[in-house]
């Protein structure tokens, strides 16, 4: 989970000094209760907007630089409902706390949850595919781990335009998953592509919600709404 502690700045220091700012402080907790609303709505539409510029997202919009959809066996519906259900509890996962203490408080931001079984509920999360009787772990793959399993190394995937296999036929209607051996026994098996893998030990989300500038800017997000 991403969390922001908002301190006051360097303007406190006399006030701190003088031992006032818990008072302060007080002041600054209620005037974040009252606009609680609008700082988790532009929190909100904020981390959204980060969400939504990541490569994996575009590309799952289809705007990106990948056909995830067409990777991932989905039709463009399908992928933009997973999409629109992966917003929904990005949203859902900030909360807003303060704490006030002898010596002044914090005021806290809190968002994405690491906990990704909520995720892998959404419509589209994970299919069976036909006719293997496999189960394709969209979700899974994206947020935690990569590494397909359902017998790779005996794969390919091989989109429209070739004229060997129809694609049209198949969940995206782009592409489709045939055996090396069709392929005539050559090339490597598949892998999901380059944007899937995780950044460190982060997925896209936290790789994205978790730069330093992005905490920086919700935290002056905050600090605008609580200005005297």
């Amino acid at each position: 989970m991403a969390i922001i502690r908002i301190q006051p700045g360097a303007g406190f220091e006399q006030q701190l000094r003088d031992g006032v700012s818990t008072n302060m402080f007080k002041i600054l907790d209620g005037k974040f209760a009252i606009n609680a609303q609008k700082i988790f709505e532009q929190v909100g539409d904020y981390m959204v907007n980060i969400f939504e510029k990541t490569d994996v997202v575009k590309s799952l919009r289809g705007n990106g630089s990948v056909d995830l959809p067409a990777h991932f066996g989905l039709n463009d519906g399908q992928a933009n409902e997973l999409v629109d259900g992966m917003v929904n509890i990005l949203i859902n996962s900030i909360s807003l706390q303060s704490k006030i203490t002898q010596n002044g408080g914090s005021l806290i931001v809190k968002a994405v949850q690491t906990d990704w079984e909520s995720y892998l509920s959404l419509p589209g999360a994970q299919y069976i595919s036909q006719p293997s009787n496999a189960t394709i772990p969209v979700l899974e793959w994206m947020l935690i781990d990569p590494n397909i399993d359902i017998g790779q190394a005996a794969y390919s995937i091989v989109f429209e335009g070739e004229p060997r296999f129809n694609s049209k036929v198949s969940r995206s209607g782009r592409a489709i998953m045939v055996s090396l051996n069709s392929l005539g026994g050559g090339g490597t098996g598949y892998v999901l592509p380059d944007i899937i893998r995780k950044t460190g030990s982060a997925n896209f989300i936290e790789h994205a919600i978790g730069q330093p500038q992005v905490a920086e800017n919700i935290g002056l997000l905050v600090m605008t709404k609580l200005a005297f």
